[in-house]
C-alpha cells in the first residue's frame, strides 16, 4: 500500500469536511449583504485579498491595515457576524495588522468584488439590499477619505472604481468634484480625486454615510459645527 498517497486522500477528505462546515457558516440574509458591502469597502480602501503559492501549497490570506481602533473593531465584527471567524491582530507603530487565512472567505468575497489597489471594484449586486451602498462608501470613505476644515477627499489610481464612487455619489444626492491629476513625473500613476465641498454636501454625507473612523468622524462634525 502506497501510505503517502492514502495519507494524502485522507487530508484531502478532511480538508473538504472543513471547507464545506465554514461554507455552511457563512450568513444569509439582508443583514449579512450589508456587513459583506462594508467588509468589502474596508478591503478596497485599505487592505488585500490574495492567493499566494509557497512551495505545494495555496494560502488564502485576507489583510487589513487599519490606523483608527473603532474601524479596526467594526472590521473584526463584521466578519464575525458574516463569517463566524475572527482575525489575528498585530499592533504596528501607526496602524494595526488585521489578518485571516480562509480560502471559503477569499472565494466568497471574490464572487462579490475585485481587490487590489488598481483594479477594485464596488459589489454593486449586494447594493440591492437596503444601505448595502452606503456601507460600502462609509468603510471606503473610512480608510482611504482625507477630512479638513472645508473638504472630505478621496484619491486613487483606480480610474474606474472612482468613477464607481462618483456614480454611487450622485445616486444618494451627494454633490461633489471628480478630477484626474496627471504627474509630469511619469513614473508616477495618473491619479482620480473626488472632493466634497459644498457645506449642505458635506451635511448629507455625514448624514447619510459618515465614517466608522473617530478622528475623521470628529473632524468632520466639527467642521460642520454638529
Amino acid at each position: 500500500m502506497d501510505f503517502s498517497k492514502r495519507n494524502k486522500k485522507v487530508a484531502l477528505a478532511r480538508w473538504k469536511k472543513v471547507l464545506s462546515k465554514e461554507k455552511e457558516n457563512i450568513s444569509e440574509g439582508r443583514k449579512s449583504l450589508v456587513a459583506k458591502a462594508a467588509i468589502c469597502g474596508f478591503l478596497a480602501g485599505d487592505g488585500s485579498v490574495q492567493k499566494r503559492k509557497e512551495k505545494r501549497f495555496f494560502h488564502h490570506q485576507i489583510d487589513f491595515f487599519p490606523d483608527d481602533k473603532d474601524m479596526m473593531h467594526t472590521y473584526i465584527e463584521l466578519i464575525k457576524a458574516v463569517y463566524n471567524k475572527e482575525p489575528s491582530i498585530k499592533k504596528n507603530k501607526n496602524f494595526y495588522s488585521v489578518r485571516i487565512n480562509s480560502k471559503t472567505i477569499f472565494e466568497d468575497l471574490n464572487k462579490h468584488a475585485k481587490f487590489g489597489v488598481k483594479n477594485w471594484t464596488l459589489p454593486k449586486e449586494l447594493f440591492e439590499a437596503d444601505e448595502a451602498k452606503q456601507n460600502w462608501l462609509r468603510a471606503f470613505f473610512s480608510a482611504e477619505a482625507y477630512v479638513n476644515k472645508s473638504s472630505i477627499k478621496v484619491q486613487t489610481v483606480n480610474k474606474e472604481g472612482m468613477k464607481e464612487i462618483s456614480k454611487a455619489l450622485d445616486s444618494l444626492g451627494v454633490s461633489h468634484n471628480y478630477y484626474e491629476y496627471n504627474s509630469k513625473n511619469k513614473s508616477e500613476y495618473p491619479v482620480s480625486i473626488i472632493s466634497i465641498l459644498k457645506k449642505e454636501s458635506r451635511i448629507k454625507y455625514c448624514n447619510i454615510i459618515g465614517f466608522w473612523h473617530r478622528k475623521k468622524s470628529k473632524a468632520l462634525k466639527e467642521a460642520l459645527g454638529l
